[in-house]
């Protein structure tokens, strides 16, 4: 790396910009310019000639900032908040819209559906081990006219390695990971080998995780153990030099225990992931294709939530035994051909394909209820929730990123055609007439430019199309609690719809690396639970209330986040990063928007070790839905990262929360009320996580 040069620019940008921070660039990473990505196009292209914001994380800077979940890989990154911990349901949200409006893909197949009941997340996304990623992209924009449904802001692609990236020229590779989270008090363990036969490759990578929940600051939340343990092999077949063959079986399974009271208050959640797919490439061209891909997969995800539960009824003291369970199996097929076309004046990249995905999902409930003197009142009974659905996902898409060679322009268009049906379940609880099949076809286009000021500076525009298919929990959705409440189904649903523009820069001199971005996006027929209408009940001045999901009016989100990476010399490094977005429905400030975040990093980096301290911080926040919202302070963290590199050893260290001040970050209370008592929600003091790796 060569000295930071003074000029003009640098000295101009530098002082504009150091003490502020980053969204395109994690603080704690080298600059992201020449890093390969596929959320752009669907195929392997520099960030830099990518129309849009992405944000990157290598598997190796997961390590360094000794992440042990899906929820905490992005903390240094202020424009993606999380919810969720170590050993909980977990869900990423981009520029304040998360859950299932953001496409989560691993290894080309999608991943479960995130559900929510109750007020909390009951079933996330994350169900992986951070130890087996390679990559993980962030692409911040809708993303529909690549990806289809659920790409209404975003998508999020996790990657993990081949086994021909674990030997990188060699016959075998092996590591071996011993970690302490001092959040959770979690102990893990990863073991991965990889090996060589002529043209065939292999791995297997194992991991365990065992710890207890991740206390507020006074550390008074009722506790829990949670143990998950993960699994991911592969096995590669080289055909031919230009065609290859790769299984891949992907597992994880995660238990979480909690008993606050015996025999009264207990919960055990099971969460199961398998998945099996076949892929195979080749690069034999014909007349339609340079290259093409194909995937086949399936994967199955099932949690049963066994919970004991004391109450008490006009009949007497009872104990209810629920088991509440979900399924969701996702059969897919993919095909992507590529060709490039020259020509004298426009070079061409064109890239096509089709996606068909069928899901098969059921939210079995039933309760066994136990009076005190033994005898059963229900014996298994089947409850209300919705009763699960059939949905078909077909997809065709084109996209050409285009070069005109006499001038310094790239131009992308890209257009998809998605059509879906979802249809009830048939079941004796629920009222078939009552749940209609929903079937409906969207176009998503997307428009992008890149113009190249110089070898340094790219500025970039782009308009894109997300949409959101209707729920099939919130379409069938249809329970309650009588007499008090009822939850009615709504098989008329539209897809949600968004329309995100983006403006921004990519600058990189070498020794500065900068990122600048405005963005501003529409949303249609936002789908939300609202009273339609009450009723008298047999218990006086008590009103039956009628809730059901509906298409409301529109909302709108703007923002602007910028990054920047600088080279003080050899040795020292500094990143900065910032996040502001604003968000409104037709009359309220939206609460999933966070309030204006920023990081900050100055690392020192020597040969053989490096040390670093990253400042995080938020602006209170007081733009919430109404006077009866809550509202958050503003805070600061500070955390020491460091590292020590011995050849075939590696020790990583972080200390969180170093100054072990008291603070609530806005997301873990967005949405409540503002009398909400606070301290359940504040996050945790000083902490010290270290992992030791060894690779042989």
């Amino acid at each position: 790396m060569g000295k930071f040069r003074i000029t003009p620019l640098s000295l101009a940008l530098a002082s504009l910009f150091i003490g502020t921070s980053v969204a395109e660039e994690v603080p704690g990473l080298a600059p992201t310019h020449d890093v390969i990505v596929v959320t752009g196009s669907r195929i392997e292209q520099k960030l830099k000639d990518v129309a849009g914001s992405v944000a990157v994380m290598e598997g190796a800077d997961i390590e360094r900032q000794l992440s042990n979940s899906l929820a905490d890989v992005f903390r240094y990154d202020p424009s993606i908040s999380s919810t969720g911990k170590a050993g909980q349901a977990q869900e990423l949200s981009i520029r304040g819209i998360g859950g299932n409006r953001l496409i989560y893909i691993k290894d080309g197949r999608r991943l479960n559906d995130g559900y929510a009941g109750g007020g909390g997340l009951l079933v996330g996304r994350g169900y992986l081990d951070v130890a087996q990623i390679e990559r993980i992209e962030v692409a911040k924009s809708a993303a529909s006219s690549l990806y289809g449904s659920d790409g209404l802001g975003g998508i999020v692609v996790i990657t993990t390695p081949d086994p021909k990236d674990l030997l990188g020229g060699a016959t075998q590779h092996s590591r071996l990971s011993l970690g302490y989270q001092g959040l959770s008090d979690e102990t893990n363990t990863n073991i991965t080998h990889a090996r060589s036969w002529g043209d065939t490759q292999g791995m297997a990578s194992f991991s365990y995780r065992e710890g207890n929940e991740t206390q507020n600051f006074a550390e008074t939340l009722p506790g829990y153990d949670y143990d998950n343990y993960s699994l991911l092999s592969k096995l590669n077949w080289d055909i031919s030099h230009q065609q290859q063959l790769k299984l891949t079986l992907d597992g994880y399974r995660q238990q979480n225990q909690q008993v606050i009271s015996a025999g009264s208050n207990e919960t055990d959640d099971l969460d199961k992931q398998l998945a099996l797919s076949l892929d195979y490439t080749s690069q034999l061209a014909s007349q339609w294709y340079d290259t093409m891909a194909t995937q086949l997969y399936i994967s199955d995800y099932r949690q049963k939530s066994l919970q004991v539960r004391a109450g008490a009824g006009q009949t007497g003291p009872y104990t209810d035994h629920n088991d509440y369970r979900f399924e969701q199996q996702i059969l897919g097929f993919r095909w992507q051909g590529d060709k490039v076309v020259k020509g004298q004046r426009l070079d061409q990249h064109w890239v096509f394909g089709t996606d068909i995905d069928y899901y098969d999902t059921l939210r079995p409930r039933y309760k066994t209820r136990v009076k005190t003197d033994g005898t059963l009142s229900q014996d298994r009974e089947p409850q209300k929730a919705f009763p699960g659905a059939e949905t078909l996902l077909g997809g065709v898409f084109v996209q050409n990123n285009m070069v005109l060679t006499s001038l310094p322009l790239k131009l992308v268009a890209g257009l998809r055609l998605d059509h879906y049906r979802m249809q009830a379940n048939k079941d004796p609880l629920y009222d078939p007439s009552l749940l209609a099949d929903i079937t409906e076809t969207a176009l998503s286009p997307k428009l992008g430019m890149i113009y190249s000021y110089n070898e340094q500076l790219n500025l970039y525009a782009q308009y894109a199309q997300g949409f959101k298919i209707p729920p099939h929990d919130q379409a069938y959705q249809n329970h309650g609690v009588e007499p008090f409440y009822a939850i009615l189904p709504n098989p008329d649903l539209e897809p949600e719809t968004s329309y995100a523009s983006e403006l921004g820069l990519k600058y990189h001199n070498g020794d500065i690396s900068l990122n600048l971005a405005a963005f501003y996006a529409d949303f249609d027929d936002f789908i939300d639970s609202v009273v339609v209408g009450t009723s008298p009940t047999f218990i006086p001045g008590v009103q039956r209330v009628e809730y059901q999901y509906q298409n409301k009016d529109g909302a709108h989100i703007y923002g602007a986040e910028v990054s920047l990476n600088a080279w003080l010399n050899d040795y020292w490094e500094i990143s900065t990063a910032i996040a502001y977005s604003q968000g409104k429905d037709s009359q309220t400030y939206l609460s999933s928007i966070s309030p204006l975040s920023g990081t900050m990093m100055l690392r020192y980096n020597a040969d053989n070790y490096y040390i670093g301290t990253l400042l995080s911080a938020a602006a209170n926040m007081s733009k919430v839905p109404d006077n009866d919202s809550a509202q958050a302070a503003g805070w600061g963290r500070l955390d020491i990262l460091a590292g020590l590199d011995l050849g075939q050893w590696r020790l990583n260290l972080a200390l969180q929360n170093l100054l072990d001040k008291e603070y609530i970050p806005y997301q873990s209370i967005a949405g409540q009320p503002a009398d909400t008592p606070r301290n359940q929600y504040s996050q945790p003091g000083r902490s010290l996580s270290a992992q030791l790796t060894y690779q042989f």
